[in-house]
């Protein structure tokens, strides 16, 4: 499997993770790519709420209506009535989607201004927001806009809706996790995405798996902070699903040993749910009483040195 994933790109985890094996290397290869598939749905939480709220605010200002073609999706905007202003990219873009869902679903389909925004890219957003301010669009409409969409924004006293620094802030932010999901999607280093502060400037780049494990664990939970700009509630669903507790299970020492002891082979992430700390009291906790009591915690006290030598 080597052969086919490329010497630089595994000479890369090989340096960072001080591999000894081949087995080593594939197995965190495979912890890599296990933390990116945890991660991916959370930031998939926080795109589909962020673009549903853009459109759901640019609706009720031009139509009055949760859903309103607010871009236009004939591309005629000279007779069409009220309309959001893009820029020739992104009006490219819409007309793409338009085209790309009309060949999917034939000619005669009806198609939705919400079939385009689901198919529109994280990055048009982005765009949409850092242009609020254009002299294209009439005055005050970045606060209009803005107010509906990250309505529990934090700092509004010293960085209102219509401020250029709130406009920036929310952009920034934005850039950081789109970094971060292309990272997934390009199976790019996901070892070293950078840490960010409340603003998104760039931060601390890790440098150790430790450091990974930290920053990870530090982005998700920015991912649900500025969720709760949108709405309290995401962040609280977030957290309460499997997705998240499956990301947050793969955030250890213990973890990435496990990985990296089986190569990432089928069951590996089996085993590591075995290894982790049982409940206290509950059904699979292990019971001084069972004969096999004192040779398991022997194994599991020699596992837990092998998975301390490990580099990390």
């Amino acid at each position: 499997m080597q052969n086919h994933l490329g010497q630089p790109r595994l000479a890369a985890v090989a340096s960072f993770f001080k591999t000894q094996s081949d087995n080593e290397l594939l197995g965190c290869y495979a912890w890599c790519q296990a933390v990116a598939s945890g991660l991916l749905p959370i930031l998939g939480d926080f795109e589909v709420a962020f673009r549903n709220a853009v459109h759901r605010a640019l609706s009720l200002h031009y139509g009055q209506q949760d859903s309103y073609d607010w871009m236009v999706l004939s591309g005629s905007t000279a007779s069409a009535p009220a309309h959001h202003r893009l820029n020739p990219r992104m009006r490219s873009d819409v007309s793409a989607m338009v085209a790309k869902i009309q060949g999917k679903k034939g000619r005669h389909y009806q198609i939705t201004p919400d079939d385009v925004v689901a198919a529109l890219s994280f990055g048009f957003w982005e765009v949409l927001v850092a242009n609020l301010d254009h002299r294209a669009h009439p005055q005050g409409l970045q606060a209009a806009i803005l107010v509906d969409v990250l309505p529990h924004a934090p700092d509004l006293a010293t960085c209102p809706y219509g401020a250029d620094a709130f406009r920036v802030r929310v952009i920034t932010l934005l850039a950081r996790l789109r970094d971060a999901r292309n990272r997934i999607g390009h199976h790019d280093a996901i070892w070293t995405v950078p840490e960010f502060d409340l603003h998104g400037a760039v931060g601390f780049i890790p440098r150790r798996p430790r450091n990974t494990v930290t920053s990870l664990q530090l982005l998700a939970e920015r991912i649900c902070w500025f969720a709760g700009w949108i709405s309290p509630a995401i962040p609280t669903y977030i957290r309460q699903t499997d997705h998240w507790w499956s990301f947050q299970a793969l955030l250890s020492q213990q973890a990435l040993a496990t990985y990296r002891r089986n190569g990432g082979r089928i069951g590996t992430y089996k085993a590591l749910l075995e290894a982790m700390p049982r409940p206290v009291g509950g059904a699979i906790a292990l019971a001084q009483g069972n004969p096999d009591w004192f040779l398991d915690r022997l194994k599991e006290r020699q596992r837990q040195a092998q998975d301390r030598a490990y580099h990390y």
